[in-house]
């Protein structure tokens, strides 16, 4: 072969790698420098190139680092811009902003403030303010009904905040390994807040914006292997949300279950639209951001062999948005033909009781509903937290007792106690009878 054609080969071979590599990346987006958005938190911002999916307008994935992490643990390691790219969505990676007791020692997110936390203060307020910033910069197309949020650990301890204090800015919510609204985050090993507990104080943060719960998706992700929050908190804060969307009377029920790949169990919950509520319990996986089988990096804390979180978790809530569903056409009034008024003819007189006539019998009282019951189980330290239980007596080993009927609670302060209580104030020893 001549040097002429040799040249020639590798020019060819050269200009098909050059095409090659071209097409692969040209529908892949970007990361903005750093910036501190909204006047407080340091951000990564993803940008796409791709169009947007619904309505000409970009969504908004807002995630959350947990604990001992950074938002560039986030962005090198939780696995966002596959998603991104494949909906033409924006993603924003917030740095904690390290205030409060464990912000400031292990950089958490300030959630645990439990039911004092405000829409107006800490990382609440700056939050909103993010996401305000960024719908007003018109460089990134985004539609205020498709912002969402997700959140590792205290990230989805403040996650839940966010829903419950911002229902009117998130469409939906991800939940990957938190405590529930209104707690203070010392209630790791067991959930410390009831369902009845977690709905009043998830209402209450809402207050004027409590209709907007009503259009909100939820889900919650959590690995079977947890061993620093129990994954019962899964079960207990799905609940939770299926009392609080009920709030406007919608009836939300189980409606399908099955695996994701990667190794989690799916639950999925429905009301008469669709699907509006899911829970994935990843078995093998610890306490961890699930980022997907063929992801890397992030550091500790991120999980690359299970479930592809960011891949189900959009798709999750593209498919289901209440806010953007396409309202029905109403249905035409129909035309009403006048009926004509019958000729009067003799009338039937209505026969009078006479002597012998029985009298009807009244009908039977309506049944009082019975009253609904909440239990608890949890240390009993966590129940004196949450208000269900006093304790007296010496420092080191103190007496506890329920709240309310003043049972003995057994085992001082680690002795594990289940209570239960029909009002959420007076509270006994045992379960729901």
């Amino acid at each position: 072969m001549s040097l002429t054609k040799s040249r020639y080969y590798f020019f060819i071979l050269s200009l098909f790698a050059t095409l090659f590599l071209f097409g692969s990346t040209a529908n892949a987006g970007s990361w903005r420098s750093e910036a501190t958005i909204g006047g407080k938190l340091k951000v990564h911002v993803y940008v796409p190139t791709t169009a947007p999916m619904i309505n000409s307008k970009r969504a908004l994935m807002v995630s959350m680092h947990g604990c001992s992490q950074t938002h560039s643990n986030f962005k090198t390691g939780a696995n966002w811009p596959g998603a991104a790219d494949d909906y033409g969505m924006v993603v924003a990676l917030p740095m904690a902003s390290k205030e409060g007791l464990y912000g400031s020692l292990l950089g958490c997110w300030n959630f645990h403030g439990g039911t004092s936390s405000s829409r107006g203060a800490s990382d609440v307020k700056y939050l909103i303010n993010m996401v305000n910033a960024m719908i007003a910069d018109s460089s990134l197309n985004i539609d205020p009904d498709q912002v969402y949020i997700t959140g590792l650990s205290s990230g989805a301890g403040q996650a839940h905040l966010m829903a419950c204090l911002a229902p009117d800015v998130f469409a939906g919510v991800g939940i990957n390994a938190g405590p529930g609204p209104g707690s203070g985050g010392t209630d790791l090993n067991f959930p410390g807040i009831s369902v009845n507990q977690g709905k009043n104080n998830c209402e209450n943060f809402a207050a004027s914006f409590k209709s907007s719960l009503y259009t909100q998706l939820y889900n919650n992700v959590h690995g079977a292997n947890d061993g620093t929050v129990s994954s019962s908190h899964a079960d207990r804060n799905t609940d939770i949300f299926v009392a609080v969307y009920e709030g406007d009377g919608s009836d939300i029920t189980a409606c399908a279950s099955g695996s994701v790949t990667g190794g989690g169990n799916l639950t999925t919950y429905c009301d008469g639209t669709g699907p509006r509520i899911s829970k994935i319990i990843v078995s093998g996986m610890g306490h961890a951001w699930p980022a997907g089988p063929g992801s890397s990096g992030g550091g500790s804390y991120i999980d690359h062999t299970h479930v592809n979180y960011p891949d189900y978790i959009t798709e999750f809530f593209f498919d289901n948005n209440r806010r953007v569903m396409a309202q029905p056409t109403p249905t035409a009034t129909p035309t009403v033909t006048p009926t004509a008024t019958p000729t009067p003819g003799p009338v039937t007189p209505t026969p009078t009781p006479g002597p012998g006539t029985p009298t009807p019998s009244p009908l039977p009282p309506t049944p009082t509903p019975a009253p609904s019951c909440d239990d608890v189980s949890a240390f009993n330290y966590y129940h004196k937290v949450a208000g269900r239980a006093t304790s007296s007596g010496n420092f080191w080993l103190p007496n506890y007792a329920a709240n309310g009927s003043n049972d003995a609670m057994q085992g001082s302060t680690w002795g594990l106690t289940s209570l239960y209580s029909f009002n959420g104030s007076y509270w006994s020893v045992g379960s729901c009878p």
